[in-house]
């Protein structure tokens, strides 16, 4: 899925500057893929990978925090010594920060991600403090110094569960599924459809990884030989990411979502084994992390930057910064595993032949 994924890396970026002639998929949709893709990715490696919840918590911090860092260093320093930034400049943030209200949640939530998202529904007050908006354009996202680690927020709030998720019975995980999606059902259908809390409000979007284990332990009894399906599913979904853009908006939401959790066991099976497709997959997650930085940039120094330079510059910066994290991140991670292994989840004997590359 690596190819898949640095795909929905670059329809975000596209999403803040587009660039593409297509109607590819919106950004917002994309980190939605990116939730299901995520729910899999989860119920493998601690199928195939960790014994125990405290080796799966520090592997998932080593995979995420010190990229974070990376990311959010660089965002820090251009914006302190060259007043550059995507969204806001120099003198607002100080501004903002001079609240001691806004100054404590912007610093607990760079500094440890966790409630990023709230910073969409919190808006700065003319008296000072700050209040609950209904819609974003208000809101201090705009300051943030990683805008779009807010999908790392749910993310974390995912893993902290994943190790009792993977235990439960398929039916009863079904269950919280099919809640979970009634429930943003819901809200997407009645009046609270335009508060952005609900947005990015993780038990509505929970269903999303559940289904993402779910199409995991389909995987696991499907044949584990290569089928043309196998290809049909990745060229059928490259094909909606590219198109996707079109649909109408009630069922954005669910569209990229259903048909990347349908194709996940087929492309997984084929793609898995591609030394190609996991090194692309590598660097998804910096030129995620790293995106908005280069745009803001260019933006600064270029009249009229062109998408597929920033694009290009971008890659760039997301090999040298895997290049640069990825070997001391590996070689930690190495260290906490035994060498022999017992899986967490429990309905069935992991796939013969295979590890996982995303731990």
């Amino acid at each position: 899925m690596g190819i898949i994924r640095l795909l929905l890396a670059i329809a975000v970026f596209n999403s803040h500057f587009p660039f593409l002639e297509v109607p590819v998929v919106d950004g917002h949709e994309a980190v939605l893929a990116f939730f299901a893709i995520s729910g899999f990715y989860i119920a493998l490696i601690l199928d195939t990978t960790y014994s125990s919840s405290r080796e799966f918590y520090w592997g998932r911090f080593l995979s995420l925090y010190p990229m974070y860092l990376i990311g959010l260093s660089i965002s820090v320093a251009l914006l302190t010594v060259g007043d550059i930034h995507p969204m806001t400049g120099l003198d607002k943030m100080q501004s903002l920060l001079s609240d001691p209200l806004a100054f404590a949640i912007m610093l607990w939530t760079s500094a440890c991600v966790f409630g990023q998202e709230l910073l969409f529904s919190l808006a700065q007050s003319a008296d000072g403090g700050l209040h609950f908006v209904e819609a974003s354009r208000h809101g201090i996202w705009k300051h943030a110094p990683l805008i779009q680690a807010w999908s790392l927020s749910l993310e974390i709030v995912f893993y902290a569960l994943a190790p009792l998720l993977v235990r439960l019975k398929t039916s009863t995980l079904c269950g919280v599924v099919a809640i979970s999606l009634l429930a943003k059902i819901a809200v997407m259908s009645g009046p609270l459809a335009d508060v952005v809390f609900f947005k990015r409000f993780f038990p509505t979007e929970f269903w999303l990884f559940g289904c993402g284990i779910l199409a995991y332990r389909y995987y696991r009894i499907l044949p584990k030989q290569s089928q043309a399906i196998d290809y049909f599913c990745f060229i059928m979904l490259v094909g909606v990411i590219l198109i996707v853009g079109d649909v109408d908006d009630p069922y954005l939401p669910f569209a990229l979502p259903a048909v990347t959790l349908v194709a996940l066991p087929f492309v997984f099976r084929t793609f898995s084994v591609t030394r190609f497709d996991r090194d692309i997959g590598k660097i998804s997650y910096p030129f995620y992390l790293l995106h908005f930085s280069a745009i803001a940039i260019f933006e600064e120094y270029w009249e009229e930057p062109i998408g597929w330079h920033i694009l290009v510059a971008t890659l760039i910066a997301a090999i040298l910064a895997h290049t640069a994290i990825n070997p001391g991140t590996e070689f930690l991670k190495q260290r906490l595993r035994a060498a022999k292994r017992l899986p967490l989840g429990a309905e069935a004997a992991p796939h013969p032949g295979l590890s996982s590359n995303n731990n």
